[in-house]
């Protein structure tokens, strides 16, 4: 009697732990995109002090989901602030038209699936006087919003 009793427990015990594999892989697939972002720093690496007005412009992206390196046919160029940074959000990485998949709001997104949850953004930074620099910054969807120091000298 024992026996039967045992089985019972054990078959049980395979069932829940086989619910609880299968209720993560669901989990897994109902992942929604996340937004994107790139936040840039500009710095002099001989004083350790920000550029103010440095120009940073979005030149391509190496998309995983479309296996396009789509370089953008603009040459829009985002000026540091005091602070040095410049922010290029959701929207300016849509914008820029290098091949983001983007949701109902036209924001720039990376998706949960392991064929499109990473892409590779190309900047440059430049400066009037100054050897332009050119910065691949990766990204994913598990790091969405990615902040980047660029020296500059």
């Amino acid at each position: 009697m024992r026996h039967p009793r045992a089985l019972l427990l054990l078959s049980l015990a395979i069932a829940l732990a086989s619910c609880h594999r299968g209720n993560s892989r669901a989990s897994l697939r109902n992942e929604s995109p996340r937004l994107v972002s790139i936040l840039v720093e500009v710095y002099d690496p001989n004083t350790n002090l920000v550029w103010e007005n440095v120009s940073v412009r979005v030149v391509e992206a190496d998309q995983e989901w479309s296996r396009c390196t789509c370089v953008s046919p603009y040459v829009d160029w985002y000026l540091t602030d005091s602070s040095g940074r410049v922010l290029l959000d959701e929207y300016l990485l849509a914008d820029a038209d290098v091949g983001f998949q983007e949701d109902g709001s036209g924001r720039a997104v990376l998706g949960p699936r392991r064929d499109e949850d990473e892409a590779t953004v190309v900047l440059e930074i430049d400066a009037l006087g100054f050897v332009p620099v050119i910065v691949e910054v990766p990204l994913a969807w598990d790091q969405p919003d990615v902040f980047v120091e660029v020296p500059f000298d």
